[in-house]
C-alpha cells in the first residue's frame, strides 16, 4: 500500500519535485533536447538546486550547488553527475554561456 501511495504522490506532483526554475536560458526560450529525470532514486530523500552553465552546443559545462537539504556528499555527487547529462538546443546566436537553475529530487525507494 505504501508503494502505491508513493507512486501516486510522485505522479501527481511531479512538477514540484524538479524543474527548470529560472535563468537567462529560460528567459530566451531555449529548450531541452534531452528528456530529463528530475526525480531520481537515491539512498536518501532530499532535494537540491543547481545552477547550470550551458555552452552554445547545448552541453552543460559546469554546475554549482545553490541550495539543498541533503547532507551526504555521495548524494550531491549523484545529482551533480546527472545534471551534467542534460542537453539543450544548440545555436550560435546564444551567448557563450547561458545559465539556468534546476531543482532535482532524490527519493528513497520503499522496501
Amino acid at each position: 500500500m505504501k508503494t502505491i501511495c508513493l507512486f501516486v504522490f510522485i505522479a501527481l506532483s511531479g512538477s514540484s519535485f524538479g524543474q527548470l526554475i529560472s535563468g537567462t536560458l529560460l528567459d530566451e526560450g531555449r529548450k531541452l533536447t534531452s528528456t530529463p529525470a528530475y526525480i531520481l532514486e537515491g539512498t536518501i530523500d532530499g532535494w537540491a538546486k543547481y545552477e547550470l552553465a550551458v555552452d552554445r552546443e547545448g552541453n552543460v559545462t559546469s554546475t554549482k550547488l545553490i541550495d539543498t537539504d541533503i547532507k551526504r556528499t555521495s548524494a550531491k555527487i549523484q545529482l551533480h553527475n546527472h545534471a551534467k547529462t542534460l542537453k539543450f538546443q544548440p545555436g550560435t546566436y546564444y551567448p557563450e554561456f547561458h545559465h539556468v537553475i534546476v531543482k532535482f529530487t532524490l527519493v528513497k525507494p520503499v522496501e
